[in-house]
């Protein structure tokens, strides 16, 4: 992760020929799934995981013809959520989280006359707070987003994004009877980038 921000800051720090600084924002719902589940089929809800919801990320980046670079920064209230049996039950009083993303993405197609499509990769450091105590875990993420100009130096984003991490859960959070795995997931964001001066 150290050497990847090194990377992106080096570039961004770099004179390119039509390099632009960028500012954004973007609202975003994820859906969460591994963590813990229960090996002994004695619960009916047996699986234990972040329980999902709405996520606001704020990002600042530089940006070339064909590559782009990024710092972003989110907060969620995840909850914490139990499973199984087609029930779900989530506790919003703990699970919430901050992540920091260093990103990379390249442009691999366009949609109409102005929209791009872009493949965004990166570390995920996850801080989680469960139960007033923090779990860290870094994590990997990728996605696919869709760029169009809105107005002169504001272009709206769609990003479909996936991420997965090592369980989010410390051995002493789970019963014996529960066995942690990776913890995964998806979600849909919808995102505004204000474009800079450039460098």
């Amino acid at each position: 992760m150290r050497t990847l921000l090194i990377l992106i800051f080096c570039g961004c720090g770099a004179a390119s020929l039509g390099a632009q600084w960028f500012v954004g924002s973007e609202l975003a719902t994820l859906r969460y799934g591994g963590s813990a589940h229960d090996t002994s089929g004695t619960h009916t809800a047996s699986d234990g995981r972040p329980g999902g919801g709405v996520a606001v990320s704020l990002r600042v980046g530089r940006s070339w013809s064909r590559w782009a670079a990024a710092l972003r920064i989110s907060y969620s209230n995840t909850g914490f959520a139990v499973a199984g049996s087609g029930v779900s039950v989530t506790d919003k009083t703990t699970g919430r989280l901050f992540e920091v993303s260093p990103l990379v993405s390249a442009k691999v197609g366009g949609i109409g006359p102005s929209g791009a499509v872009w493949v965004e990769v990166g570390p995920a450091l996850h801080l989680w707070d469960f139960d007033g105590e923090y779990r860290k875990r870094i994590g990997a993420t990728a996605a696919l987003v869709y760029e169009w100009p809105v107005v002169r130096k504001l272009t709206g984003a769609i990003r479909l994004e996936g991420m997965l991490s090592p369980s989010w859960f410390d051995a002493a959070d789970v019963p014996p009877e529960f066995e942690r795995h990776a913890t995964w997931r998806y979600g849909v964001g919808l995102g505004l980038r204000y474009r800079l001066s450039g460098g």
